[in-house]
């Protein structure tokens, strides 16, 4: 993991680079840069710049032009920025690029170095959700590009297994449980135990209006052991009992 430090003023970076115990912070390498253009430079060359850390104020072309110059380029480092000034139009700026932390100077070594880790935390994080999706995609691209359709079709067939969850459909689709969870609802707009409830909840309602089958036979039927719980869910997601619907929809 490498990291960049551009400030123009030498020896605010000199000090951050030999004051920062890199190797407790997991930091193979940082690189000094004095302008926005030297950091060019180092981003197109042949090291993988994984944080960035900034001055704002630089001659002829700001930290946060910088930022925006990584964005058009498709550089995804983690960035932090330093100021001299607590300038609203900077904050909102940054918040505008999704700086990951803001800072101020003079810098607080214990401030900075807090940051700096939770700047590589992040970069971690990243890192394992990209090798989650390499390896999502590797095992799904026999079947079908769209992940969130083997999802959906894995729940619908399986509705009536109580244990139907993050942990199941995981282990059935080679997935990461926690990257399942994440990638579902980005992609879906829902959490995954919310689409469940919701696909259960409209099984009920079709044997509901389709069949004679008793409130338990209906449970089986979706996977729902407790006839209480699913009264108590079908009321809050219909606004009637099933009985009343049954009564309204029933053309069996």
């Amino acid at each position: 993991m490498n990291i960049l430090v551009v400030d123009d003023e030498y020896y605010i970076v000199k000090n951050i680079i030999e004051t920062t115990d890199w190797s407790t912070l997991g930091i193979e390498q940082a690189f000094p840069a004095y302008s926005a253009s030297q950091a060019k430079r180092l981003f197109e060359g042949s090291q993988d710049i994984d944080i960035l850390l900034t001055d704002i104020e630089m001659p002829r072309e700001t930290g946060l032009q910088l930022v925006e110059w990584l964005h058009e380029n498709d550089f995804h480092p983690i960035v932090l920025v330093l100021t001299g000034h607590q300038r609203f139009d900077y904050a909102q700026e940054a918040l505008n690029l999704h700086i990951f932390s803001y800072l101020l100077k003079p810098i607080d070594p214990d401030q900075l170095t807090e940051k700096l880790a939770a700047a590589v935390q992040e970069v971690k994080k990243n890192a394992w959700y990209e090798k989650e999706r390499l390896n999502m995609e590797e095992h799904l691209s026999t079947n079908t590009s769209d992940p969130i359709s083997v999802i959906k079709d894995y729940i619908r067939s399986h509705l009536s297994d109580p244990e139907l969850g993050r942990t199941s459909i995981a282990e059935e689709i080679h997935m990461n449980p926690d990257y399942l969870s994440h990638i579902f609802s980005t992609k879906a707009g829902a959490s995954l135990s919310s689409y469940i409830m919701d696909e259960r909840m409209a099984a009920a309602k079709r044997l509901l209006a389709t069949t004679g089958f008793s409130p338990q036979q209906i449970c089986d039927q979706i996977g729902i052991a407790n006839v209480s719980y699913f009264y108590r869910q079908f009321k809050k997601s219909s606004g009637v009992t099933p009985q009343q619907y049954r009564e309204r929809h029933f053309h069996g």
